[in-house]
């Protein structure tokens, strides 16, 4: 309770803690700001293509809301895959690591 009106009163005065500027260590990725090296680049009813965006070999696919998720595919640097799957489930939702 204590530490809940502390941070209330630097809230309200516009003060900011020091751990809140601290910044992260050299190689550590931030929650929410990594989005991972698939990167869904066409979309279409049963079809999708992911191109990898990172500098090394992935493995990945798509994310099919009413359908089973297509199998991974290894994808090389800089390279990208096609997937398919059955096009009356619609579009994939996104692309992931796998």
């Amino acid at each position: 309770m204590t530490m809940a009106v502390a941070a209330g009163t630097l809230a309200a005065t516009g003060a900011v803690p020091a751990v809140a500027s601290t910044p992260a260590p050299s190689g550590a990725a931030l929650a929410g700001a990594y989005t991972g090296c698939a990167s869904l680049t066409s979309n279409a009813n049963g079809r999708a293509h992911v191109k990898n965006i990172c500098k090394h070999t992935i493995n990945a696919t798509v994310s099919v809301k009413w359908a089973w998720d297509p199998d991974c595919q290894s994808i090389g640097a800089g390279r990208s895959a096609t997937f398919t799957w059955n096009s009356t489930k619609g579009r994939a939702e996104s692309a992931y690591e796998c």
